[in-house]
């Protein structure tokens, strides 16, 4: 259908309208999902790869848990060090009265992830970019640095849409406000 719609325009209209509508189509038919995650699946190029295996390795009982609060457009705090190969349980509040993201990709990639918890639901098997947060919500992030190095991530108001393998417009990630921090990881 989408094929044969891109097609009929195609023939119609310029190659710049054409990529026009088809990102308008993208965003209207993706903006149901705006409200959720959406998260990829493992074994993506980039991630690591036997995530399952180091998480069921990781001691949880002894897992150390920190905070970031997100208030008046910023973190706090904004530098968060870490142990390589050691297992954390990350709580980030938004203490705003509107929607924020955090967008970390690259340290999300040298993670390995064992769940996501949420007021209403528990995520695992799957690769983050960013995380989505509404006015007052509370996500729980437990996870594994597997890689050492340093990290930034950045933040911002809006609904976001973080996906990989799917096509997303920047328009989807909200407007970036400056709100930035960094994980240092260590061997």
């Amino acid at each position: 259908m989408i094929s044969t719609l891109f097609f009929n325009l195609r023939n119609r209209f310029s190659g710049t309208a054409v990529l026009l509508a088809v990102n308008v189509m993208l965003i209207i038919s993706l903006s149901a999902c705006a409200e959720k995650n959406i998260y990829a699946q493992l074994d993506r190029d980039g991630y690591i790869r036997d995530q399952k295996e180091i998480v069921e390795a990781a001691d949880w009982g002894e897992a150390e848990t920190f905070e970031i609060d997100i208030r008046q457009n910023e973190f706090r705090p904004t530098i968060i060090h870490l142990l390589q190969g050691e297992p954390y349980i990350m709580l980030v509040e938004n203490r705003d009265d509107v929607s924020h993201f955090l967008a970390a990709e690259e340290f999300f990639k040298t993670i390995a992830l064992r769940k996501i918890l949420s007021q209403t639901e528990e995520i695992s098997g799957v690769n983050l970019i960013g995380i989505n947060l509404n006015p007052g919500e509370v996500k729980e992030l437990h996870f594994v640095p597997v890689r050492d190095g340093w990290y930034d991530f950045e933040g911002g108001q809006g609904p976001g849409l973080f996906a990989t393998d799917l096509f997303y417009s920047p328009l989807s990630r909200g407007a970036v406000q400056g709100m930035i921090g960094s994980f240092v990881v260590e061997e």
